[in-house]
């Protein structure tokens, strides 16, 4: 039996995909550990296609409340972690009833994945872990990136592998059989490791997915995107702050005509003080604060005429890979004097590759300077016009 452990809905999509075309006659559980990236919508809708033989849905517990604990301090967050830990391995344990599993699939050690690895490690100590990938980590993140207990600095990653998962990343690194990824040649993380090409979501070619994903976005507000022409999407909010000077000096030195056919959608981490989710700037451009990726906000759009703006961002990823639509893309993240130096060789790397897998690998540009963007963005508009 098979056992599928998901935290976010991007998560709970590529295992869908992963199992229908992978393991479609094979028995499996799927584990949802519902925080504030799981869409109650989505779960509902694949519950009803009966794709997994169980769903369990584990929420947090009364006394673990996330914004609270940013604020604590260091003791009384490790006091509440562990609690939250004991919680987890409890529920774990009553669901699952010593279960006997050959994989787990998973989209990293982070969260809790470890924890489960360990405890069904107890009754088939064999067990495999294949990774589903999600977002750009597995594209071009730090090495070992995904293998560590928590996406974070490495000596915070280790004390939480030792304190909190019991010591098993290093085993559980050993275990690791396989990826899926959307497009396995744009990647170097899975080096020395077989990788499986997941299929685009298309409603010829895979229903299953397609229906589901159409179900699931047919009642999200896309009007004011059909609108817009420049679609800048921003970097999670634990990214560098050059990002935002970035979007700063394009705002200010953009033609005022611009600002009526653009809007920035802020990744769903972020925060935006504006009247409604969708809310004027006081620049004059539309502010998209909706905790919605831009991909599912897009997945009924025609955006192959669009210029999505990015430094470099899973959206651009999945509009492509994953559903297979192509806009102008214009990448920031080499724009000086704003960009960092250490991630320039990745990002390349990638976006080269994508050039690959582009139909018209003219439509991704990588200015180097403000002055440049503009011209760029000058050309596209005239070509669109």
């Amino acid at each position: 039996m098979l056992l599928f452990f998901v935290w976010t809905d991007t998560q709970l999509i590529n295992c869908i995909n992963t199992k229908l075309h992978f393991y479609r006659d094979e028995a499996a559980d799927l584990i949802i550990y519902k925080r504030e990236r799981i869409s109650e919508r989505l779960v509902k809708i694949v519950r009803e296609k009966e794709i997994f033989s169980n769903i369990y849905v584990i929420g947090l517990p009364y006394f673990y409340k996330e914004e609270e604990v940013k604020k604590t301090n260091k003791m009384n967050s490790v006091i509440l972690h562990m609690r939250l830990k004991k919680y987890f391995l409890s529920y774990i344990e009553n669901i699952l009833e010593r279960k006997k599993y050959k994989v787990l699939f998973a989209a990293a050690f982070w969260s809790e994945t470890l924890n489960i690895y360990r405890y069904i490690r107890k009754y088939n100590e064999n067990v495999r872990i294949e990774i589903v990938e999600e977002g750009m980590a597995n594209y071009n993140g730090p090495k070992n990136w995904i293998f560590q207990a928590a996406p974070t600095g490495r000596i915070k990653a280790a004390m939480r592998n030792f304190i909190y998962c019991g010591g098993i990343e290093s085993t559980a690194r050993k275990h690791v059989s396989c990826f899926y990824l959307y497009e396995p040649e744009l990647s170097w993380m899975h080096q020395g490791i077989k990788a499986q090409k997941l299929p685009f979501i298309d409603k010829n070619n895979n229903p299953i997915c397609y229906h589901i994903y159409d179900e699931w976005q047919k009642n999200i507000d896309h009007s004011i995107y059909n609108k817009c022409r420049f679609i800048y999407v921003t970097d999670p909010p634990s990214s560098p702050k050059n990002q935002y000077a970035i979007l700063e000096d394009i705002i200010g030195n953009m033609p005022d005509i611009w600002r009526d056919t653009s809007i920035i959608k802020l990744h769903p981490l972020c925060f935006y003080q504006g009247k409604s989710d969708i809310a004027l700037a006081e620049a004059g451009i539309w502010v998209d604060s909706r905790k919605i990726p831009v991909e599912n906000i897009l997945f009924h759009c025609e955006i192959n005429d669009k210029v999505l703006i990015v430094n470099q961002s899973s959206a651009l990823l999945y509009l492509k890979c994953m559903l297979n639509k192509e806009p102008y893309t214009v990448f920031t993240y080499r724009m000086k004097p704003y960009c960092e130096e250490r991630l320039i060789d990745k990002f390349d790397f990638f976006t080269e590759k994508l050039k690959e897998v582009f139909i018209d690998p003219h439509k991704i540009i990588v200015p180097e300077t403000l002055e440049e963007f503009l011209a760029v963005m000058k050309k596209i508009n005239k070509e669109l016009v």
